[in-house]
């Protein structure tokens, strides 16, 4: 296994100053040198000094960094370690290079062995579970900047939206968090105009796609300096969170050489650290060594981006939860980028291995004796212990009780028991929050206040339980036709609510009208046919929950009068009630 080598040793150079025109150690005055044996001297000096320098380069390791893309403040650490000296202090020679087009893939590359390190995104994980024997030494951006970039004058709010749409994607793993996205939201690529991004947001301004794929911490500035108003479809909030720029290794190198990687993930945190706490500095080193054609602006806007991606406040550097990477492989299975089971042993770096064992005989030692107190105390008091214990068992049965009786309650207030749909409680709770997200992102919101007609007959003639029956066969038909954003609500009685996000109006009487039909069409239980009248209001600006509903149970009321088994839609024609 080769060591990383020792620093050298500093050795001191003694120039005879004395015969610079001073004087000796015991007094004597020296004849002074002239110009020319001056300058001889001084350069000699110089030249020892330049000759260990160079004996230093040649002892350090020599690395080669693989970046993912071309010079830019998202690899600020790696550039940092380098010019502030960290990798040289820790006996390392890196060579960091440049990503883009033309350049090689920096997976590929690594394990190729052209390269020691390089910089990939969360597909990490799908070379992993490949076979291929990668490890992810820490992960710089705890959140992806992937997203998807609209017009702002667009009816694009939301990835429902992007339904018909010209779509760019970059290929799979490059875009999974988008991919992954569309899945959560019940969106089939095929409904999609799929194009193979151009990595020029002109085409955005331009017309020639609807939504482009980039990076928060890129695009955005380029549009705001052309003044074109735009709006982000993040994945984030929709519940994907992945970790990208993975800094990233063989597990060879790991094995053979634990010193070497340690020292280089150190430095390169290190130098993350710096850039951090240096943002304005490391903007100018950037330009001035690295990205001269990318504005100093730019830059700025870039490190502002990522740092809040980054989370240094928050989180340790570089820091990795494998339950996280858990979540990510599995939904790289479920996209179908990777096949199962996600066995990850192995692909987090968790450091080198410990080879001193002074502190484990100290610890030995000291337990030895500790145990030796503790067995003789225990002899006395062993009673005491096994009473403790009962007790302890005792209490932990009455927590796990709460726990449960807890759950229990929290189920009983949110569940209508009769059809295991939401409870009133439920649906008001979760109608506040959608009025929320409608108020921050402006899209449509609707609910449909349904009621089955002459219910009560039923009751008269059937009973209750058969009722009761109709009640839960409604709530099954309803529910087994309903989309994924959809909600049901046992309002009460025979009255139910149906809450649909991100729907409009008229998208809100279609589902009406399609339940409408559903119920009509044949008997619920025993041969018994019910119809239904439906009141569907739109939520407009400022509304609260109370005068939504109200609005829908008008228009329900509104339905009975006209002679039930129909939908009527609240329009401000409406305000005045139906006499």
């Amino acid at each position: 296994m080769k060591r990383m080598p020792s620093a050298p040793q500093a050795i001191t150079v003694h120039i005879p100053i004395g015969l610079l025109n001073s004087e000796s150690a015991a007094g004597r005055q020296l004849p002074a040198l002239n110009p020319a044996k001056r300058s001889l001297w001084l350069g000699f000096g110089l030249l020892v000094a330049q000759l260990f320098c160079l004996v230093d380069a040649a002892t350090a390791e020599k690395l080669r960094l693989q970046l993912r893309w071309l010079h830019q403040f998202q690899f600020a650490g790696y550039y940092m370690a380098l010019e502030k000296g960290f990798y040289r202090q820790a006996g390392l020679d890196v060579q960091i290079l440049q990503g883009g087009p033309g350049a090689p893939k920096p997976l590929e590359a690594m394990l190729a062995g052209e390269v020691d390190f390089a910089i990939a995104n969360s597909g990490l994980v799908i070379a992993r579970m490949a076979g291929k024997p990668v490890v992810a030494l820490a992960a710089i951006l705890q959140s992806s900047p992937s997203v998807w970039i609209v017009r702002a004058d667009s009816d694009i709010y939301t990835p429902h939206d992007l339904a018909g749409k010209r779509v760019m994607l970059m290929p799979a793993p490059e875009s999974a968090e988008l991919r992954i996205t569309l899945a959560r939201e019940g969106l089939d690529l095929q409904r999609l105009q799929v194009l193979q991004t151009s990595f020029n947001p002109q085409d955005l301004i331009d017309g020639n796609t609807d939504a482009y794929d980039g990076y928060i911490s890129n695009e955005p500035f380029w549009l705001q300096q052309q003044k074109v108003a735009y709006r982000l479809i993040n994945p984030r909030e929709y519940g994907v969170n992945f970790y990208n720029d993975v800094l990233t290794t063989r597990e060879a190198l790991v094995q053979q050489r634990p010193e070497q990687v340690e020292a280089f993930v150190q430095a390169s945190l290190r130098g993350w650290q710096y850039a951090l706490d240096n943002l304005e500095e490391s903007v100018q080193l950037i330009h001035r060594r690295y990205a001269p054609d990318k504005s100093l602006e730019h830059l700025r806007f870039e490190a502002e981006a990522l740092k809040k991606l980054i989370m240094p406040e928050l989180v340790q550097l570089g820091h990795m939860n494998p339950g996280r990477w858990q979540t990510i492989a599995q939904n790289y299975v479920e996209l179908g980028m990777a096949d199962g089971p996600a066995d990850l042993q192995g692909f987090i770096y968790s450091g080198p291995p410990v080879t001193d064992h002074s502190l484990l005989y100290r610890v030995l030692t000291g337990t030895l004796l500790a145990l030796l107190l503790v067995g003789s105390v225990a002899l006395r008091f062993a009673h005491l212990t096994r009473r403790l214990r009962r007790e302890i068992e005792r209490r932990r049965q009455a927590e796990q009780e709460l726990l449960s009786s807890n759950l229990q309650l929290e189920r009983l207030a949110n569940t209508d028991r009769l059809t295991g749909q939401w409870s009133r409680l439920k649906l008001e709770e979760a109608a506040h929050q959608e009025i929320k997200r409608a108020e921050r992102y402006g899209f449509p919101l609707t609910l449909a206040f349904l009621d089955i007609d002459r219910f009560k007959s039923i009751n008269d003639q059937y009973g209750h339980d058969v009722g009761d029956c109709v009640l839960s066969g409604l709530a099954q038909k309803v529910k087994a036709h309903l989309r994924e954003s959809d909600s049901l609500c046992r309002w009460g009685g025979e009255e139910f609510i149906i809450l649909m996000p991100h729907t409009d109006l008229a998208q809100g009487c279609v589902m009406a009208e399609k339940f409408r039909a559903l119920l009509a069409a044949e008997p619920l239980v025993e041969q018994i046919s019910v119809t239904a009248s439906f009141g569907v209001a739109q939520w407009q600006p400022g509304q609260g929950l109370g005068e939504w509903l109200h609005c829908a149970d008008l228009m329900l009321y509104r339905a009975k009068k006209l002679g039930r088994n129909r939908v009527e839609q609240f329009t401000p024609c409406h305000i005045q009630p139906l006499v």
